[in-house]
């Protein structure tokens, strides 16, 4: 396909308020999963590690590693989200990346305005349908998160 500046696909308004559903709904697994499991944990983790400093005959390194054995439950849990977080995105970031490549192929150097607001509209429809898959993946994510014993 010849290269011609006049054809392009640009982000949409709807496209915007896509993407700021999928945030929206992310950030409030986050939140949830924050306000109910994540911040008990490190409530008992600062604990933890507050007792660990308790015996002033112990030596750094023991306490050191007394820290470390506490904070170990938080870090694979903020590893595990994360992972999950980022095998989300990665996977949103190919289905909209689909939807823009069939998109582009429908493009044509010389195509109408029309032609151009309908393959923009597809293009809209897709991401949205993208979103809506991964949005629906959520408490899927959240159920794994929760089954973990860190």
């Amino acid at each position: 396909m010849p290269h011609d500046k006049n054809v392009h696909l640009s982000v949409t308004r709807d496209m915007e308020e896509t993407q700021q559903r999928v945030k929206d709904a992310v950030d409030g697994l986050i939140d949830d999963l924050d306000k109910n499991s994540l911040r008990n944990m490190q409530k008992e983790m600062f604990i933890c590690s507050s007792k660990c400093c308790e015996d002033k005959t112990n030596t750094r390194e023991s306490i050191e590693k007394c820290v470390d054995y506490c904070n170990s439950g938080m870090k694979k849990a903020q590893n595990v989200l994360e992972n999950e977080l980022s095998m989300l995105q990665n996977d949103l970031s190919r289905c909209a990346m689909k939807c823009y490549d069939d998109a582009r192929g429908q493009m044509q150097s010389g195509s109408s305005k029309k032609d151009e607001l309908a393959i923009t509209k597809g293009l809209d429809k897709c991401t949205a349908e993208c979103a809506n898959i991964h949005i629906a993946l959520l408490p899927g994510i959240k159920a794994r998160f929760l089954s973990n014993k860190f």
